[in-house]
């Protein structure tokens, strides 16, 4: 279990701290190897690891009792042992290799550079909490905006008249920004100030609303360590490409047997369209 990951592991700890578990023949087993070995096998959690330390000593003495023999008859020199070593070397090296390139690239002052661009790209985004009162019949919503010019309160009107399901919360929709609603009910709102109710009713395919503007902001950005593993993970992913692209000059390189053929969309079939987002109520 483990065996090609744990029968030659080397310790990194000093070795004052890291005591001797075992030994074979010469060869002395000490705990970080021990404990490397455990980190290998899958489903053990971190916190179970010390307790289980001891159980898995005797394991990694088979492995080495293994290891030893192997290499005792000669089993190094065979042709698939030398062709997995190969296969196995080649991951290592493309994998220390990207890894000490992307952390020249993906550095912190990188990120930063990053964030700052995605702010700019990105700005605060108007938004607005308002209520509606959601009718079926254009006329209704005429009385109800009469009763609001006359001091009525929205909200109570609201809860007794509108059909949406905002209604028993007294038409609250919240904060939202101009696109989360269908363009008729965005217009109004967005067109309105703080405090106004609307001055005729406004028309959806959801029915008729009488709209009123509680409150606006702009959206609020995130921060950078919200954003900090997206940023990363673009920057290597150009970093990437472009070691790539750097190590392909001058390379003759041919790709045989291998092009992408394009697929053509079936006859009479068109490509869908997106569709208007409903309004949030």
């Amino acid at each position: 279990m483990g065996g090609d990951q744990a029968a030659e592991v080397a310790s990194d700890a000093p070795v004052g701290d890291d005591p001797v578990m075992a030994k074979v023949g010469d060869i002395e087993i000490r705990r970080s190897e021990v404990v490397k070995f455990a980190e290998s096998i899958p489903n053990i959690p971190q916190e179970q690891i010390e307790l289980i330390l001891p159980e898995l000593v005797g394991q990694v003495v088979d492995l080495k009792l293994i290891t030893k023999e192997a290499t005792s008859s000669g089993l190094g020199n065979d042709p698939e042992v030398q062709k997995r070593v190969r296969d196995v070397k080649e991951r290592i090296l493309v994998e220390v290799f990207l890894n000490r390139a992307l952390e020249k690239e993906v550095t912190d002052a990188a990120v930063e550079k990053a964030y700052q661009d995605y702010l700019t790209e990105n700005p605060p985004v108007r938004e607005v909490s308002a209520r509606h009162i959601l009718v079926e019949e254009e006329e209704t919503g005429k009385d109800l905006i009469k009763q609001l010019d006359e001091g009525a309160d929205f909200a109570t009107l609201a809860k007794e008249h509108s059909t949406g399901p905002s209604g028993p919360g007294g038409g609250d929709l919240g904060f939202f920004q101009a696109e989360q609603m269908v363009k008729p009910f965005s217009d109004a709102a967005f067109g309105m100030k703080v405090g106004e109710h609307s001055t005729a009713p406004v028309q959806t395919r959801f029915g008729w609303h009488v709209i009123k503007v509680d409150a606006e902001r702009d959206s609020e950005q995130p921060t950078k360590e919200q954003l900090d593993g997206q940023l990363r993970s673009e920057l290597s992913r150009s970093a990437y490409e472009g070691i790539v692209e750097n190590l392909k000059n001058g390379v003759e390189i041919e790709i045989i047997g291998a092009e992408a053929e394009e697929v053509a969309p079936a006859e009479g079939e068109d490509k869908p369209e997106g569709e208007e987002k409903p309004a949030s109520e």
